[in-house]
């Protein structure tokens, strides 16, 4: 048994590729990429399956595969005999964490993330099989095929990837028994496909069909219709609404006190009592943010989108933002022996975090680069083959004076040799006792915690105990951003007012006070066709906007507008109407410095209709 480990760790030990071939999270944590390039290819191959912008995202579906590593085990022919059986997915035996089990497992207690030993404890016959990522990805593509190709055609939709096995799917049409219609097809032909079941929920929100997939599951399609959202959001476990905690439930306790008596049962606080409270009490309680995010929340009004993935256009203009970083780690199989090893390692993830950055056409002001040494308290031989065990954290800042682009990988390696370099060394006099004093750690081995030390106090990290290593790229841009760069509108995107109008006119006009020929004006639509409902207003509302000049009827028509959205404190519906006045002003055919004065009238208007100024950063 121990020459075909030997064998292995001599030829794949410090290797990033062969590690990200094997690693099921780094297969899940790029698949958004892999869809969104993969998306790309098909909206080529097959325009029609690009519906464009919506005039409105009326009904969702959350589209979720059943214990999907396991479900995907399962289908093989050569593990028809367990189906009957309770299977786990997991990469070993022992202290293999779980990644899936079927429901059968569930029926004993097993879940995913357990260690396999502590789920055999609960089920003693539980069968462990392993992943197989090709077939996952097969099946993930069979579904999106369908969901494409199964479309109602009085329907529009747009579909973005959440994860490995989660999609979200909005349409434009409120026809429910159609979306049903819609939803049990796909069920069914991918069951007959691959043999691997997908669960449907439907809700006239993001936040309603997430819910409504909880009573689909598994193998099944709920719908809450418009009309039941009051009926069912009233019964519902405040709870269970996402972020809705055991720390948020306990700071609303006392509120709440009046409502619910001494109950001790998270379970008893529903949304129906939660609706009693002010906004203002909620945001006293939680923070002005989340106050008003559950007030909504707990009412059943959720203004999330879905944006299209493998659409750059869309994803833009609904308001999707750069990263501001990107990164790669490795902290399996990494024993490095020497200096070479170390630098071998960084290479590897930069130039991984490099084709990240080419890929977006980014460039970066700085790295952060972080390593894991092994917790000094802790053996030299992990538990895991090959894992990093506990470790102890460190994060070294690598600043340029200028930024570098992802062809400059020789640059950022010389910075990183630069800035680690002293870190590190081969031996060390002091004890693993006195290195864990020295660190201030905790001598306690059962807890799962990453430690992170300062690394301004600290040197001396032996190199054979370095278990993991991760370089992130900070600081990103576009390569080629330049000062007049216009800024898309977005549903809920934030950009300042003295800009809003000055950029739109810097990609429009010469920069002169010339007056401007309205027959060369760039169309609007495409640009604000992306708000299909932005708070109290609907695109047929926004629509009315476009296409006139700016005349006393648009802006007596803006500002009747805009008192409505001011009565009902509707700061979304505002910031939109802003934008578009923005880039009205930028077409009308006079000269720019009229265009701002006038502009700036509207923002003046707007900003008296609301019990608080509106805040632009």
């Amino acid at each position: 048994m121990e020459t075909p480990r030997r064998t292995w760790s001599n030829q794949q030990v410090n290797n990033l590729k062969h590690f990200q071939q094997h690693s099921r999270l780094h297969f899940i944590g790029q698949w958004k990429t892999k869809a969104h390039d993969l998306f790309k290819e098909w909206f080529a191959a097959n325009p029609s399956w690009n519906h464009g912008v919506l005039s409105q995202q009326a009904l969702f579906v959350h589209v979720d595969m059943d214990a999907f590593f396991c479900s995907v085990a399962l289908a093989k022919e050569a593990n028809a005999h367990l189906r009957d059986q309770p299977v786990c997915v997991a990469a070993g035996s022992g202290s293999s964490d779980i990644s899936s089990c079927n429901y059968i497992a569930r029926s004993f207690g097993v879940c995913k993330g357990m260690y396999v030993n502590a789920a055999r404890k609960l089920c003693p016959n539980l069968h462990v099989v392993g992943y197989d990522l090709p077939h996952c990805e097969e099946v993930v593509k069979c579904l999106y095929r369908m969901l494409f190709e199964l479309c109602p055609k009085h329907m529009n939709m747009t579909l973005e990837v959440f994860s490995i096995d989660e999609v979200f799917v909005a349409f434009d049409s409120q026809d429910c028994d159609a979306v049903v219609r819609y939803c049990e097809e796909v069920r069914q032909e991918l069951e007959e496909s691959t043999r691997c079941t997908v669960s449907c929920g439907i809700g006239p929100s993001f936040m309603l069909a997430r819910l409504a997939t909880r009573s689909a599951k598994p193998n099944g399609v709920f719908l809450i219709r418009p009309d039941e959202v009051s009926s069912f959001i009233e019964q519902l476990p405040f709870g269970m609404l996402y972020g809705a905690g055991s720390s948020t439930i306990a700071r609303l306790r006392p509120l709440l006190r009046k409502f619910i008596g001494d109950c001790d049962e998270d379970d008893d606080i529903l949304c129906r009592h939660v609706q009693k409270l002010t906004k203002t009490q909620l945001q006293q309680a939680l923070g002005r943010r989340s106050g008003e995010n559950f007030y909504n929340l707990c009412r059943g009004n959720d203004t999330r989108v879905v944006v299209r993935t493998g659409d750059e256009a869309n994803q833009r203009l609904m308001g999707k933002k750069h990263p501001s970083s990107v990164g790669c780690s490795m902290n399996y199989a990494v024993r490095p022996t020497c200096l070479d090893d170390i630098w071998r390692i960084s290479r590897e993830l930069l130039e991984t975090v490099c084709a990240k950055m080419e890929r977006g056409g980014y460039s970066c002001s700085a790295l952060r680069v972080t390593v894991l040494e092994r917790h000094p308290m802790h053996p030299k031989k992990t538990v895991k083959f090959m894992g990093r065990g506990k470790c102890v954290e460190f994060h070294v800042p690598v600043s340029f004076n200028t930024s570098l682009r992802s062809g400059d990988i020789e640059t950022m390696l010389v910075h990183v040799k630069t800035a680690l370099g002293p870190l590190f060394v081969n031996s060390r006099p002091e004890s693993d006792e006195e290195r864990a004093r020295e660190l201030g750690l905790t001598e306690e081995l059962n807890s799962g915690v990453i430690w992170t030390v300062s690394i301004s106090t600290v040197t001396n990290v032996v190199i054979s105990d370095v278990r993991g290593m991760t370089i992130q790229a900070t600081g990103l841009r576009p390569e080629n951003v330049t000062a007049d760069t216009t800024k898309h509108i977005g549903n809920g995107v934030q950009i300042s007012l003295a800009m809003a109008f000055s950029r739109a006119t810097a990609s429009l006009r010469p920069a002169t006070n010339e007056v401007r020929d309205p027959a060369t004006a760039k169309p609007l639509q495409p640009l604000v066709a992306s708000l299909p409902q932005v708070g109290s207003l609907r695109w047929p509302t926004l629509e009315g906007f476009l296409g006139r000049g700016v005349d006393e009827a648009f802006i007596n028509k803006w500002k009747s507008v805009a008192q409505e959205a001011g009565r009902q404190a509707d700061y979304t519906a505002v910031k939109a109407l802003i934008r578009i006045a923005a880039l009205q002003c930028a077409h009308a055919p006079e000269s720019i410095d009229r265009g701002r004065e006038l502009f700036s009238s509207l923002v003046m208007f707007a900003q008296g209709q609301l019990p608080c100024p509106l805040s632009f950063t």
